[in-house]
């Protein structure tokens, strides 16, 4: 028996239930929210196909800690070390470049 998607007509709940395919638009089931008694009739439900043409990938390991277009110390391509976190406060760092 597949699973259906049921809204009710009368609280607007939404549930789930197994139904033989013969009984749809037939039988009548209760709610289990208010208890009503409803025609079953399952909701239209979509299905959307999704699909990224471009995907994203970080050209270094700053930049898929930060994110694309990050800029600063630590983001050069060729560094030593690639560290968005790095705190040096020094002269001569390969990274800043000071």
């Amino acid at each position: 028996m597949p699973l259906y998607d049921f809204r009710c007509e009368h609280c607007e709940g939404i549930f789930e239930q197994n139904v033989p395919m013969a009984s749809i638009a037939r039988d009548n089931t209760s709610c289990p929210y208010c208890q009503q008694s409803m025609l079953l009739r399952p909701m239209i439900t979509g299905h959307q196909k999704i699909s990224v043409k471009n995907k994203w990938r970080p050209s270094s390991s700053a930049e898929q800690l930060a994110g694309p277009l990050v800029e600063g110390p630590g983001t050069r391509k060729k560094s030593a070390r690639t560290s968005v976190l790095h705190n040096c406060r020094g002269v001569n760092c390969s990274l800043c470049e000071l």
